[in-house]
Formats: structure tokens, C-alpha cells, sequence
């Protein structure tokens, strides 16, 4: 019964999250605008690198280029569920007054929360397929550069384990950000972009880990989003393979069940210290 009851909050938190992220415009707008952006950041990277690479004496790596692609692409999950996640109590609480009612409602604020994380891994999922089916269409279609992507020939043994685990990991991190919404004030605005960000610089999205400086890369080894890319690209071939890669998948699952307790635990306490001072209807004034 407890079981039913979480996976029903789930969906029903899926449902209005979908309604809210998708009713401030017209389906095709919308559409176009969850293309879109994604797409603009790939091409302003890629092209930043295929401009530099004439430059004379210069030369196209078409595997760096490809794994630049694969790496842009799929950190769109990392991109819209931090983001996201990192509003969402700055809108239940302060625009639409809500998270006090869904706090005391019968379903929990935990799965509540997921529940709106998976509408940003739904729109992450369409965003990330289209800009590869893109990439192929402009940079091997349109541009003949022959980039080393092929759809059809990607391990989905590496690929689909890896989107899971990465999902989950992100979604932790989005829920350790909700905790901290709860007990804070106007830090939503910066926040969710801010580690967004952090991630894309030390995730090995544009470079990899090895080009860091010593005194940060601990820092890159340590998060879930830097063995997600690496699982993904060896799973396009674009990588490791063999055992390194069931090395990396097997530290993408740590790093992740790592993330997920310390998030368990930042929220338990937030959520302690909110029911302590009564922040779970506290209202932001601008």
C-alpha cells in the first residue's frame, strides 16, 4: 500500500509539474523552445571549435569534435533537472503558495519532489535526442565532416545503465538543492544555473578531467556527472572500452548511491529545521 501510495504521488506530482513547465504557451512553441535551446549551445561550441580548427596550422580532431558533441548533448539532463529542481520551491512556496498544503498533504514532499524532477528528465530525454539526430543531420549531412557518431551502433549495455544512474544522481543533487531552498531565501535565482555550471566546467563536457588544474580536479572525480560522460561516450565508442569502462560504470554507481544518501540526509535535516521555524510557508518579498 505504501508503495502504491509513493508511486501515485509520483504521478501525480509528474502530471501537474508537465502542466506548469508546458501551459505558458502553445504546444508548438513550447516544442520549439525545449528544441532550440540545447541546440543553440551545441552549435555555438562546436563551431567555436570548427572555426578554430582552420585556422593555419591547425586541424580538425574529428573524435575530440564528436565526443564534444556526445558530451554537450547529454549534459542537457544535467542542465534542465538541476535548473529545475532548483526553482521548484521558490515556486510552490512563494508564487503559488502550495508547498505548505502539499507538505501536510497525504503524499510526501519527497516523491513530490521527484515526481517534478522526472518532468525535467522527460524534456531533458527529447532534447537530448533531437540534438543528436541534429548534430548528424548538419555536421556529417550538411558540413561532410564526417563525425564519428553513429546511432546504430552505440552499446546500449553501457548506454542505458548509465542514463539511469545518471538520472538518478542528478535528480539527488536537485532534491540536496530543494532541501536547501526550504531553509534559505533568494538563493533559487543563482543556485540551480550556478552548480548547472560548475558540473559543465569540471564534468569533462568541453575538455577532459586530465586538462584541470591539481588543485581542482579532486573535485571533478567525486561527481556522478563526470562518469555519466564517460560511460556515455564509450558506450558511442568514443572512449574507453573492455574493462575501463565497466570501471567507470561501476564508479558512476558509487558516486551516485554516494550522492543520494548525503542528499537523504541534507534534506532530513533541512527538513527538521523548516518544521522548527516554520519556513515551509515562508513568502519571499521582492
Amino acid at each position: 500500500m505504501a508503495i502504491d501510495n509513493l508511486a501515485r504521488t509520483v504521478k501525480e506530482s509528474f502530471r501537474v509539474g508537465w502542466k506548469i513547465e508546458s501551459n505558458w504557451t502553445d504546444p508548438l512553441l513550447f516544442a520549439t523552445y525545449r528544441v532550440v535551446q540545447p541546440l543553440a549551445s551545441l552549435l555555438i561550441v562546436a563551431f567555436i571549435v570548427i572555426i578554430g580548427a582552420s585556422l593555419p596550422g591547425a586541424g580538425l580532431d574529428h573524435t575530440y569534435l564528436a565526443r564534444l558533441i556526445v558530451g554537450t548533448a547529454f549534459f542537457v539532463y544535467a542542465g534542465q533537472i538541476i535548473t529545475n529542481m532548483g526553482w521548484l520551491v521558490f515556486t510552490d512556496r512563494s508564487r503559488y503558495e502550495v508547498l505548505k498544503n502539499i507538505y501536510l498533504s497525504p503524499g510526501t514532499l519527497q516523491a513530490y519532489i521527484v515526481g517534478r524532477g522526472l518532468v525535467a528528465v522527460l524534456n531533458a530525454t527529447i532534447s537530448v535526442l533531437v540534438t543528436l539526430l541534429f548534430s548528424i543531420a548538419v555536421f556529417n549531412g550538411i558540413l561532410h565532416l564526417n563525425i564519428p557518431i553513429d546511432l546504430l551502433a552505440v552499446n546500449l549495455a553501457f548506454l542505458i545503465p548509465a542514463v539511469l544512474l545518471g538520472i538518478a544522481g542528478l535528480i539527488a543533487v536537485g532534491y540536496m538543492l530543494t532541501a536547501i531552498s526550504i531553509v534559505s531565501n533568494r538563493l533559487e535565482f543563482i543556485m540551480g544555473e550556478s552548480i548547472a555550471g560548475i558540473f559543465f566546467l569540471l564534468g569533462g563536457v568541453i575538455f577532459p578531467v586530465s586538462a584541470l588544474p591539481d588543485v581542482i580536479r579532486p573535485i571533478s572525480v567525486v561527481l556522478p556527472v563526470t562518469y555519466f560522460l564517460d560511460v556515455v561516450r564509450d558506450s558511442f565508442g568514443l572512449g574507453n572500452t573492455g574493462g575501463s569502462a565497466i570501471l567507470d560504470l561501476g564508479y558512476l554507481a558509487l558516486s551516485t548511491l554516494g550522492i543520494i544518501v548525503l542528499a537523504s540526509l541534507v534534506f532530513n535535516r533541512a527538513e527538521l529545521r523548516a518544521k522548527k521555524l516554520g519556513l515551509f510557508d515562508r513568502k519571499s518579498e521582492y
